[in-house]
């Protein structure tokens, strides 16, 4: 009787432990599918690029129009006539440069390239 009970236990901790605290590895879907799925339609140049830009590209000295031997960001035509550039740069991480304090995240990085991939459109 005692050595039944035994086994029991036995085969329950090693059900717990092959079933009971599995789990996925990954806490949430960004983590198991990257950081978003490119959906060009949602990824706006004016609700989503363009705060992009203007929070860590159009500032004083830089892509403001104040330094001409850069790219003006204020003016769309720019912007799009620069899109595979924009999206080399910003996805090797040389732009936005380290020195100017600004990071962008694996998501802007995402968008960016997925509105470039979706033609660069101005919408």
């Amino acid at each position: 009787m005692l050595k039944r009970r035994v086994n029991q236990w036995i085969r329950g901790i090693v059900w717990f432990v092959l079933f009971g605290t599995s789990s996925c590895a990954y806490e949430n879907e960004e983590e198991l599918f990257g950081s978003n799925p490119c959906q060009p339609e949602v990824i706006t140049y004016s609700a989503v690029i363009e705060p992009i830009l203007a929070e860590n590209c159009i500032l004083s000295g830089c892509h403001d129009g104040s330094n001409p031997s850069l790219p003006n960001w204020n003016l769309f035509e720019n912007v799009q006539a620069n899109a595979a550039g924009i999206k080399e740069r910003t996805g090797n991480r040389t732009m936005p440069p380290s020195n100017s304090g600004k990071i962008l995240s694996a998501m802007e990085i995402d968008n960016i390239a997925c509105w470039v991939d979706g033609g660069a459109q101005d919408n």
